[in-house]
Parts: structure tokens; sequence; C-alpha cells
């Protein structure tokens, strides 16, 4: 693991013999193409524009508008009132979930507090994903970002993004929808995957962060 030592404070003194007032301090990058400063900055501007993406679903839900309701229905195939209810009460869970993100539970995938949460690694590789969770992981909601995530652009109005990623990601925990991934990429055909599979849509995480952040 990489790191460094560093002085806490030069007017320390230690109280135990032999002890040290060194910290150690790991400086390993979540993306080797940024610094954690970088990192952090990209990953807080996606956040913020994955709640703004949500909060405006959500305000459409609640008024419920011949628009909306064609929205909901290009996704996921139902536009009926047990529809609205569900995506109401679910993105309202996963939009908590989003705001809570924070540097310590946005890890690096494979790292040890990514396995500490207890989960297999993904079947698709890690060269496949751009970031994942443990879905039964409610108590600390981590989300481990991979490779994928450090190159992938950082927003879009139709297709995969960094703001879509964390949607997606949020959206699998057991107390926010459990979506899972029966169909993975936020293409247009996926728009008529949901027409035909209703059951599995309102399951799918690349159909829940489709709806939220595709441009109309």
């Amino acid at each position: 693991m990489a790191g460094e030592f560093f002085n806490v404070h030069s007017s320390m003194t230690n109280t135990v013999e032999g002890s040290s007032v060194d910290v150690f301090v790991n400086t390993e990058r979540i993306c080797p193409n940024m610094t954690n400063a970088e990192f952090r900055n990209a990953f807080a501007d996606a956040q913020a524009e994955a709640i703004a993406k949500i909060e405006v679903r959500l305000e459409a839900l609640n008024a419920w508008r011949a628009g909306e309701k064609n929205r909901v229905f290009q996704w996921f195939g139902r536009s009926d009132q047990h529809m609205r209810e569900h995506l109401l009460a679910g993105l309202g869970r996963v939009l908590e979930v989003v705001r809570r993100f924070g540097p310590e539970n946005v890890v690096r995938t494979d790292s040890e507090a990514d396995k500490a949460t207890g989960c297999l690694p993904n079947p698709r590789g890690l060269d496949a994903e751009a970031a994942h969770v443990c879905a039964p992981d409610t108590a600390t909601h981590t989300i481990a970002i991979s490779l994928g995530f450090c190159t992938m652009r950082p927003r879009s109005g139709g297709g995969d993004s960094r703001v879509s990623t964390i949607i997606h990601e949020a959206s699998h925990f057991l107390d926010t929808m459990a979506t899972e991934d029966p169909k993975y990429g936020i293409v247009p055909m996926l728009k008529t995957w949901g027409q035909a599979h209703p059951e599995l849509a309102i399951k799918n995480a690349d159909s829940v962060a489709g709806y939220c952040v595709y441009s109309d």
C-alpha cells in the first residue's frame, strides 16, 4: 500500500516511551489519472448534479402531469399510480443516500474498505465497471470507484456518465430501491426494452438512472 509518514506537530510530546507522533497517511490514488484532491472535486461535481437530477424527477412525479406520465411510461412501460408511488418512495431514498456520500464511504475498488463490505467481486470483472456497491451494506453505503469512472464523461443527457453511475449505484442498496442489472447501458434502446419488460425495468439500475438523467 502506498503511503507516507507525516509529523503531526513539532510541539507534541510523547507520553509513552518509544512511541512516535508520526502518522501513516494512505496516499494511493483512487483514480490513476488524477490526484485524490482532483478526484474529490470531480466526484463532488457529479454528486451535486445527480442530486439535482433526482430532485427534478421527484418534483415532476409530485406534480404528475401528462409529460411526466409519458416519461415514466417510456422508461418503465407503465405509468399507473403504483409505479408513481414506487418511484417517489424509491428515488426519495436514493436521494438521501447520494446526499450522504462523503470521503469516508467513497473508496477505491479492491481497497480494504471495499473488501470490508463483504461482497464478492463483480463477475463482469473490474475492467468492465465504473463503480460498485454491496447492496446489503446499508450501514455504511460504501461506493467503490473503479477505473471506468476515472475516464468516463462527467455528465451526459444521452448515455452513461459519472452522474448516472452515482444514481445507478445508489439505487442498488437494499434500503433504497434494491435494483439489479438485468440490462446494462443507458442508450435509446433501453426505453424500448423497458416498455417490453416493465417487470424488469423497474428493477433495473440503468433504467432508473436513465429516467433521471436522459434529456427529452
